[in-house]
């Protein structure tokens, strides 16, 4: 492809990508790194791979850094790579910053933009992780008021009620829905057991209890929670 065409940009994506497949990781950065200078769209591209090998290495300060000294060099970002961005940052725990993202897409949609439901999700993990529950409540309600079967979500929000002693038969409820959304989600599966728990349904909560130990063995709040 390269001999026929060596404009082909695309060509040197795939064989990019073809070498982290392999696990030539260090040719698949360098080839990365000459992506970065094919315009905006294949920079921003580049540095979310090159970010990930960092991560899949153990250099996550490192990554982060990258990253975000490559979204500080694109002149005009659109509004999916400033939410794919905040979505780095809350993922690396840049809790303060990825809000300041998350509220900065969130000015410029309506609740009918497909971006909305992931950016209030998002932008209430990060409110959670930092302490500021009613603002993360809002954001969660309303990610779903804008689109309601959203397994995720559902089971974040019922979770944190059910820590908080809150509105638990609510919260089973929700999370009944959220395990028909998405089957044999061990973490979900958890919460459910965990609703039932709280609300002295043992018997029922040990079979959900036990299934998410199954699945996720090593997790020490499962192993907990069952125990």
């Amino acid at each position: 492809a390269k001999y026929l065409n060596s404009n082909f940009v695309s060509h040197e994506v795939l064989y990019a990508e073809n070498n982290v497949l392999t696990g030539n990781t260090k040719v698949a950065k360098e080839l990365f790194k000459k992506l970065k200078k094919s315009g905006d769209t294949y920079n921003w591209f580049a540095s979310k791979e090159i970010t990930n090998l960092l991560i899949d290495e153990g250099e996550d300060d490192k990554a982060i850094k990258f990253l975000k000294d490559s979204y500080s060099k694109i002149n005009y970002p659109n509004i999916f790579q400033k939410i794919e961005f905040a979505n780095y940052l809350k993922n690396n725990k840049n809790y303060n910053e990825a809000i300041k993202y998350y509220s900065e897409i969130l000015n410029i949609i309506d609740k009918n933009h497909i971006l909305y439901p992931q950016a209030t999700d998002g932008r209430g993990i990060s409110f959670e992780r930092i302490g500021l529950w009613e603002n993360a409540e809002t954001d969660f309600l309303n990610s779903l008021d804008a689109k309601p079967n959203q397994p995720y979500v559902l089971n974040y929000l019922a979770y944190s009620w059910i820590e908080k002693n809150e509105k638990i038969e609510k919260s089973l409820s929700m999370l009944k829905e959220a395990n028909n959304l998405k089957k044999d989600d061990p973490y979900i599966i958890d919460s459910l057991g965990w609703a039932l728990f709280k609300l002295k349904n043992f018997t029922e909560a040990e079979k959900y209890l036990q299934k998410a130990v199954t699945l996720l063995p090593s997790d020490p709040i499962v192993n907990d929670h069952f125990a």
